[in-house]
């Protein structure tokens, strides 16, 4: 499983504070829901765009949980699931700063998260529904970008939320966002 947590850090911070080792575990496993069950397990690397769009290698943190055996790992706020552009950066372009650098130089990838929104729109509206306000009858992705902005305040808010409470995000429902059965023991 995977989620995403608070910092206010950006990814240089991150990766220069080698702060995937001060990752703390949730307090209950997102899977079983028990407490206190997390324990350290590993970590992943992955990359990540920042403000200059140099793309970092960063460290991210894996919890397994003592109760269910599932692995979690925590994802700073920063990053989106399965795309190497930052989370301001994407809301940035999505918002339509075309002359940020930062934007103009992942400028192909955001389009394509663009893409990836549109396309997953009607299942995210099946899934989430109106949770974050009543939607049209036909609702656009700019639509639900506003919606969602206006209702979570930014893309890092509304990640967390998605993921938390819906088990899916912008661009697709993913398995790592899924809970597994647990096993009558």
């Amino acid at each position: 499983m995977q989620t995403i947590f608070q910092t206010s850090l950006t990814p240089e911070q991150y990766a220069g504070q080698d702060y995937q080792h001060q990752v703390k575990p949730p307090e209950n496993c997102p899977n079983c829901q028990r407490a206190h069950g997390l324990e350290a397990l590993a970590y992943y690397g992955r990359y990540i765009s920042t403000a200059t769009a140099v793309f970092l290698w960063i460290w991210i943190r894996r919890f397994l949980c003592r109760h269910c055996r599932i692995s979690v790992s925590c994802l700073p706020q920063f990053a989106q699931p399965y795309r190497p552009v930052n989370t301001p950066t994407i809301a940035a372009g999505f918002n339509g700063e075309v002359t940020r650098p930062e934007v103009q130089r992942s400028a192909q990838l955001i389009r394509s998260y663009w893409r990836a929104l549109e396309t997953h729109l009607p299942a995210l509206v099946r899934q989430v529904g109106n949770a974050f306000g009543p939607l049209p009858l036909r609702p656009t992705a700019r639509g639900y970008w506003r919606q969602l902005l206006e209702r979570c305040g930014d893309l890092a808010t509304a990640t967390r939320q998605l993921i938390g409470q819906f088990q899916t995000c912008l661009f697709g429902t993913y398995r790592c966002h899924q809970r597994r059965q647990l096993q009558v023991e």
